[in-house]
């Protein structure tokens, strides 16, 4: 199972909206939504649609980021509502990074019958409460509990194994856009190919967004383009960057996506590339339209979901 991790921002919800007419298959796919917006609604319409295709969503219900940062209640509320409406796709995730967040785990879960119907954990670092925290694991309805790469060889013991996964951060993000053109095509990962082999019932990524929370971004000098694709030589899934050209200031945005999108165009058809976004980007392609820098990043997540939901 692979459970992408996205935050609940405008374009990173729609990414899943529109790849419910794919659809994507609720027995591959389950994406981690941490929320960090106050308005929920989005995110209930996500749940709606992907409720439709049997495709459950991981919610976590302690964001780390954003206007919901130490302010649940609304999320639990979310969580309620869509119930009362006969929706059930939506899982209270709990991020675990700390002592607090334990705490916070263990009253909650408890006082809300999420141990009995079901729940998920990111376990994010090491607590002291690990022994107690396994214990709960092992005699509740954990439904899928990742563990961060950087802990998973001492966290992993004890837990159920039907329920182990991990989480990483493969994306190599490079500080300005135009630095993208010191490694333009590189390996991002071959965990799709290998997660069950080595003992896993899912993985976990940030796609080709990468962990670091950004709020807001400044118009760019350089335009970059992410997109994954499978190495037709070995089992890795690759990332290749395509940059504009003209990138010595912020101005013509629209003329710099047309530059990367033609070298983005010309490799997926060398590469014989046919998803759902690639489609997208063909026909924005042949129009020559412009349709801003949020909808690179909603086509970048869409073509990796199916990527990945075709290699696994």
């Amino acid at each position: 199972m692979y459970l992408p991790f996205l935050r609940g921002k405008q374009f990173e919800l729609l990414a899943l909206r529109e790849l419910a007419a794919l659809p994507l298959n609720g027995s591959k796919i389950s994406p981690i939504i941490e929320p960090v917006k106050k308005d929920l609604k989005s995110i209930e319409t996500a749940s709606k649609a992907l409720s439709v295709i049997n495709v459950n969503i991981q919610l976590i219900v302690n964001p780390e980021h954003g206007e919901l940062k130490r302010s649940f209640g609304p999320i639990f509320d979310s969580i309620s509502r869509m119930n009362a409406l006969g929706i059930h796709n939506l899982v209270p995730t709990y991020l675990i990074a700390n002592e607090r967040d334990y705490a916070f785990f263990k009253a909650s879960a408890q006082e809300k019958g999420y141990l009995d119907s079901g729940y998920s954990l990111v376990l994010l670092n090491q607590i002291s409460n690990a022994t107690e925290l396994k214990q709960i694991a092992n005699n509740s309805n954990l439904k899928f509990n990742l563990i961060h790469v950087n802990h998973l060889i001492s966290l992993r013991r004890g837990f159920p194994a039907n329920s182990l996964g991990f989480l990483s951060d493969p994306f190599n993000r490079q500080k300005r856009n135009v630095d993208y053109l010191d490694s333009e095509d590189e390996i991002f990962s071959s965990d799709c190919f290998y997660y069950q082999d080595e003992g896993f019932a899912a993985f976990s990524d940030y796609l080709t967004i990468g962990s670091e929370y950004i709020e807001g971004g400044m118009l760019p000098y350089a335009v970059a383009i992410h997109l994954t694709y499978k190495d037709q030589d070995s089992e890795n899934i690759r990332i290749r960057h395509f940059l504009s050209d003209n990138n010595e200031d912020i101005s013509d945005t629209a003329g710099k996506f047309g530059e990367a999108l033609s070298k983005l165009v010309a490799f997926i058809d060398q590469q014989d590339i046919h998803t759902f976004a690639s489609e997208q980007f063909r026909l924005y392609h042949d129009r020559g339209a412009y349709p801003g820098l949020g909808i690179l990043k909603k086509l970048s997540i869409m073509h990796h979901i199916e990527l990945i939901q075709d290699n696994i």
